[in-house]
């Protein structure tokens, strides 16, 4: 076999098969990082959705969670999002361009 035909071993669990530390579509979160997010998301007065249209549960729960305690909750996004009724905010804009413009803008007002 050619060096790239070849299997390499995980040092850890010795599997072949590498899978990244995301979540794909489909699939389920770990409980523990579900846990950790809750708790940081219940930790804070304000919640902003950058990017999402929030049609997975994955999402969603934690713009659930903000509105049930009476927090706030902004969304930046293009377009609908399952979650717009609940919004105390809602900005409909490209992500790299706002927040490019934001701290542009913020940059320049602030104190050097």
């Amino acid at each position: 076999k050619q060096w790239y035909q070849r299997r390499v071993r995980g040092p850890d669990c010795g599997s072949d098969l590498l899978k990244p530390q995301v979540v794909f579509f489909g699939s389920n979160v770990v409980s523990e990082k579900v846990d950790h997010c809750y708790e940081k998301v219940r930790d804070a007065d304000r919640l902003l959705v950058a990017g999402s249209s929030l049609h997975v549960m994955s999402g969603y729960r934690f713009a659930l969670d903000t509105s049930r305690r009476k927090g706030e909750l902004a969304i930046l996004n293009i377009g609908e999002t399952r979650a717009d009724q609940l919004t105390d905010l809602k900005v409909s804009a490209r992500c790299g361009e706002f927040f490019e413009r934001f701290f542009r803008r913020n940059m320049e007002l602030s104190p050097s």
